[in-house]
């Protein structure tokens, strides 16, 4: 079908002065080398190339990453972040061997930047492996004016024993065991490298560097980590200049996902250091990058069977996703798919690229994108503190919409799991566009005003009918209700959950005038609406998932309930955690996807 260009600031076009302008410090997405990027604007003598870190690692920290290249930029220097081959945005490679193609990629990314800000010097900043690829690439590279390595991976080998631990702590914590189907052991959180660069992983090691390569090295320091202090002499040795800070804040922003924000001391610190190695001119911010704007290629992937643009929409721009769309002819509808909470939109294990790119194969279109604040999406300065289960969430689901709008598609099509799920029930109620709607391992259908928001993030997955089994016993409701029974605040909230479970199952015997009355009454008055509209529901569940208590407390232990709605379908995936962390799960799910959406 014939696609028109929609209002967003879409980069599969060189931008053009005032396009640069209107992006400002939120940088501007651009594909090169089988990647996307974002480059972001200054005026500095010298640029900064980001290397990211991965994995695990990376999920955590994108909205840090983000963070950290909008203050680079607003302090006036250039920079590029980018994804490597096999990871975030970045095209699959066929056959991995090693990490040339990473290599590669960061030499294409550097002459990107060198091209589009018109600074011949570099600055490498790194995170992680990204950090032990800063240090390896500065000859390379040159002319580097200096290197920050943040928490810098210093011996392959033993990082590789880490992987393999915390890939176990993961899977504990999350209620899983090891992936069958994994013949790495080392896919923290089911996003796996390829044994090929495993192995050349392995073979890393900083201390057999002969040099920095470069003058100056800030390296942010694990508080006791013997391998960053023995870098730090083994740098110092060798003539660097060396600044070394403790990292503040590192455990906990790369524990989890959803808990990680941005770490502002810390990336204060980095700006403060990067400015004083560039020694920043006194030239116009922008003048460098929207004069050279227009040597600038295509933001474009072409994969296999798919096309891929990065855009931005949304008021001023701040909202970021890539729109998927097949090689040949599109459906007249297409996807979107919404944030499972403050994982970004390629989504836990990577499954929604995964997922868009199936879709496109079979002729679907679809915009992953993030909402705001969550992974490469500014936050809306006056939005909310935390925008899961929000209004402004439900909002931003809609500007997606706006954006299959304007580029010819119709009946849309609405995916989310988990919170995400939340978001994508509630735009479909609010929006007559969507014609089908996909809920995975939803959590809620209404929120109750009285719920704290963080506590349910933090301890949904506690289980309620655990609980509730637990006060049945030896006259656990008798001791709860005295003082007897003791329960820290994951235990309160689980009270909470219990009884408002219970008091939503009897609403119709309590009467419909009871707050829980009122919230089961509006569950089935959304559901009616949808139902008017004769909107495709298609309700998919893991087996056992702890989201089957919110749909039974709606529509009873059985499912009764569910069969007033003729419009609605229910279905279970067997073997699979809440996330689909398991290749396998990942694949069940895919394929259940693609069987439930038909446009």
């Amino acid at each position: 079908m014939a696609q028109s260009q929609g209002a967003e600031c879409d980069a599969a076009v060189p931008p053009d002065k005032r396009t640069i302008a209107a992006l400002s410090h939120q940088g501007m997405p651009i594909a090169f080398s089988g990647t996307i990027g974002m480059l972001y604007p200054g005026a500095a003598s010298a640029a900064v190339l980001m290397l990211g870190p991965v994995g695990y690692e990376e999920l955590c920290l994108r909205s840090t990453w983000r963070t950290l290249a909008e203050a680079l930029s607003q302090a006036g220097i250039a920079c590029l972040r980018f994804d490597y081959p096999d990871l975030g945005d970045a095209l699959d490679a066929t056959e991995p061997a090693g990490l040339d193609d990473w290599y590669r990629t960061a030499h294409a990314a550097a002459d990107l930047l060198r091209q589009a800000s018109g600074c011949s010097r570099l600055i490498l900043l790194g995170q992680g492996l990204g950090g032990t690829l800063a240090l390896h690439l500065a000859k390379e590279l040159a002319p580097v004016a200096g290197c920050v390595a943040m928490a810098p991976v210093g011996n392959g080998r033993r990082y590789l024993r880490e992987l393999a631990v915390w890939t176990r702590i993961v899977a504990d914590r999350i209620g899983i065991g090891m992936d069958a189907d994994d013949d790495t052991g080392c896919a923290v959180a089911g996003l796996r490298l390829a044994p090929a660069r495993l192995s050349a992983i392995g073979g890393l090691n900083l201390l057999d560097l002969d040099g920095p390569y470069c003058d100056k090295v800030l390296l942010l320091a694990r508080p006791g980590h013997a391998g960053d202090a023995a870098l730090e002499r083994h740098l110092a040795e060798r003539g660097a200049s060396m600044t070394t800070l403790a990292y503040e804040g590192y455990e906990m922003l790369t524990t989890d996902p959803t808990a990680a924000r941005p770490p502002l001391p810390t990336i204060a610190t980095v700006v403060e250091w990067v400015a004083q190695c560039a020694r920043a001119s006194q030239m116009p911010v922008h003048a460098l990058a929207a004069a050279r704007s227009h040597d600038l290629q295509p933001a474009a992937l072409h994969g296999e069977g798919f096309i891929e643009r990065p855009i931005r929409f949304g008021p001023g721009g701040r909202l970021f996703g890539v729109f998927c769309e097949p090689a040949g002819e599109a459906s007249r509808s297409a996807i979107v798919f919404v944030n499972a909470g403050r994982d970004y939109h390629i989504g836990w294990a990577r499954v929604t690229v995964a997922q868009a790119r199936a879709f496109a194969a079979n002729g679907i279109a679809s915009l992953r994108f993030d909402t705001s604040g969550i992974g490469d999406s500014l936050a809306d300065p006056e939005g909310p503190d935390e925008v899961l289960y929000s209004e402004e969430q439900i909002d931003d689901v809609r500007l997606a919409l706006d954006v299959l709008e304007t580029r010819g598609f119709r009946d849309s099509i609405l995916i989310g799991r988990c919170s995400g799920a939340y978001a994508a029930f509630n735009a479909a109620v609010a929006d007559a566009r969507v014609r089908q709607l996909v809920m995975v391992n939803n959590e809620r259908f209404v929120w109750d005003p009285d719920e704290c928001v963080e506590d349910a993030i933090r301890y949904a997955h506690r289980s309620v009918g655990d609980f509730g089994a637990t006060l049945k016993r030896k006259g656990g409701l008798r001791r709860l209700l005295t003082g007897q029974l003791r329960v820290g605040p994951a235990g309160r909230y689980l009270v909470f959950r219990f009884l408002k479970h219970v008091s939503i199952r009897l609403a119709p015997v309590l009467g419909r005038l009871t707050k829980h009355g009122r919230l089961r009454r509006e569950c089935h008055r959304r559901f009616g609406v949808l139902a008017a509209r004769k909107v495709n529901v298609a309700l998919i569940y893991a087996q056992g998932d702890i989201g089957m208590a919110e749909f039974e407390t709606y529509f009873g232990r059985t499912g009764e309930g569910i069969s007033a709605y003729r419009n609605v379908s229910l279905a279970t995936i067997p073997d699979a955690d809440h996330n689909f962390t398991h290749l396998g799960a990942a694949r069940r799910l895919r394929d259940m996807l693609l069987e439930t959406v038909k446009p």
